[in-house]
């Protein structure tokens, strides 16, 4: 426990009803549904936890008001920090900092990963909102901590059925020390990401994705990394 009563617990150190409340008090209202897989999906991801599935709540009082999630694929050496959020009332108090700091060296030392990746919203795409968060903030956030962010139109893979792709994403490098990102990597995690969203047939015939993928495989052996000050020069995807 911290001196603020604070407690940092795994999701598989929870029981069900906390990592639900966890779901419904702290991650539903930071995400809009097209950002945000399902409870049961991510019950059973997490919880169990799947094989390279990370997951830490920060608990006052029993309560559940912060977290973080990651995801690590072997195939390309690439972990995701996939949900990072902070309870309502209380973001800006230095929380969502102490998360990363105790989540991602833990998750590093046990996966040992080529690069760390974020997807966050674009500022000149998507507004703030009371419920969901400023992408401008969460943008100096990520920038306070030392990230930096591929010059890519990158989108998020559908989530489910019914959802829409999420165009006007940024993805963002959480490794200080990297200047570049292996092409390659990137390539595998990207290919296994769209595979797994939305089927092989996306990733061998989908047109935006294909842009995406050939800038990849016909570029530079790495992808450069931007400081997030030059986000707004960054390509989007258009959906086209």
């Amino acid at each position: 426990m911290t001196d603020d009563g604070v407690v940092f617990a795994e999701c598989t150190e929870i029981d069900d009803d906390t990592f639900d409340r966890f779901y419904r008090e702290v991650l539903e209202p930071a995400f809009p549904p097209a950002e945000l897989s399902g409870l049961e999906e991510m019950r059973a991801a997490f919880r169990l936890p799947l094989p390279g599935c990370f997951g830490m709540v920060a608990l006052n009082d029993g309560e559940p008001i912060g977290g973080a999630l990651g995801e690590y694929s072997a195939s390309s050496g690439v972990l995701l920090l996939a949900y990072l959020a902070i309870r309502p009332g209380i973001r800006g108090g230095g929380l969502g900092g102490r998360l990363l700091g105790r989540a991602l060296p833990c998750w590093r030392e046990a996966t040992k990963p080529v690069v760390t990746l974020a997807e966050i919203e674009d500022p000149r795409f998507h507004r703030g909102s009371e419920g969901h968060g400023d992408p401008t903030a969460r943008v100096r956030f990520y920038e306070r901590h030392g990230a930096r962010v591929l010059p890519l139109p990158y989108f998020q893979p559908s989530l489910g059925a019914g959802l829409p792709r999420v165009r006007g994403m940024l993805l963002i490098c959480l490794d200080p020390e990297q200047t570049a990102v292996p092409a390659d990597a990137l390539l595998r995690f990207l290919d296994e990401y769209v595979e797994q969203c939305e089927g092989p047939e996306a990733v061998r015939s989908d047109p935006e994705y294909g842009r995406l993928r050939d800038q990849l495989s016909g570029g530079p052996v790495e992808v450069p990394l931007w400081p997030l000050a030059r986000a707004g020069e960054v390509p989007s995807a258009t959906g086209e």
